[in-house]
């Protein structure tokens, strides 16, 4: 459709390594890049990321990141598979 500039959804799966919001454990996690704008090429990326350039679409605070295998072993798993790492906790 013409027009239509509805952004195009990716669902992340769980993984142990995604990186996760260390407070509500949502993969939904940014940080900001050099971005290209005209047609958003990623052509760089800090080595060193401030800490208020993280953003958690969730729960709305710019904190950095953490594993999710951390976050689990920090806060327990979230159902069977887990919703954060995708494990299965024994």
């Amino acid at each position: 459709m013409e027009g239509n500039n509805v952004p195009e959804v990716h669902v992340i799966a769980p993984h142990p390594a995604n990186m996760v919001c260390a407070k509500c454990g949502s993969a939904e996690v940014e940080c900001l890049d050099w971005i290209r704008m005209n047609d958003n090429l990623v052509v760089g990326r800090s080595e060193t990321i401030p800490a208020d350039d993280y953003w958690c679409a969730d729960c709305e605070i710019h904190e950095e990141p953490i594993e999710a295998h951390e976050y689990c072993e920090r806060k327990g798993h979230t159902g069977s598979p887990c919703r954060v790492c995708g494990l299965i906790p024994t």
